[in-house]
């Protein structure tokens, strides 16, 4: 009997899959996560969040253009506002670095944003020191912050610093 080589991968045309089987983010379609993120629930809006994330981490730029969107898309849902600074988080680019930064700035301290301006300051702890050093600057001078908030700032400006 002849040997026959039924490898379902060569019957199946999906680029996006390499020949030793795994993902590779730069040739996956996006049509089907951007649905997921505008049409799906919590759980699927931030399954998609990370896989956009990753997405624009392996050089999908217009997976990165769609994440800053859905900043805007997801409105006052502060859960969802997370999963997207948290893919933004991924992409270490001085675009995301600003609109963190925007974020901060249009954001009122209190507690009930206390978690959210948390989130967002722990993504930026991991952005290289360049693009982040006059961000940090500005809400230092902006008197809009509690000292409280500025020891902060300033803490995590120097840990930045000396990593």
């Amino acid at each position: 009997m002849p040997y026959r080589n039924d490898n379902p991968q060569k019957k199946i045309n999906l680029p996006w899959i390499t020949k030793d089987g795994h993902l590779d983010l730069t040739k996956f379609p996006l049509d089907s996560i951007l649905k997921q993120a505008i049409s799906g629930g919590e759980e699927k809006f931030h399954s998609a969040c990370q896989i956009l994330g990753a997405m624009a981490s392996a050089g999908r730029t217009e997976a990165g253009v769609f994440i800053f969107g859905l900043l805007r898309f997801c409105g006052d849902d502060v859960v969802k506002r997370e999963s997207v600074v948290k893919a933004l988080g991924q992409m270490e680019t001085a675009q995301a670095a600003d609109l963190l930064f925007d974020e901060l700035n249009s954001m009122v301290s209190s507690n009930s944003t206390r978690g959210y301006i948390n989130t967002v300051l722990r993504v930026l702890k991991r952005f290289p020191l360049d693009l982040v050093e006059e961000g940090f600057e500005r809400l230092l001078s902006d008197i809009k912050w509690s000292y409280k908030m500025k020891r902060k700032f300033r803490s995590l400006l120097e840990e930045i610093r000396y990593r």
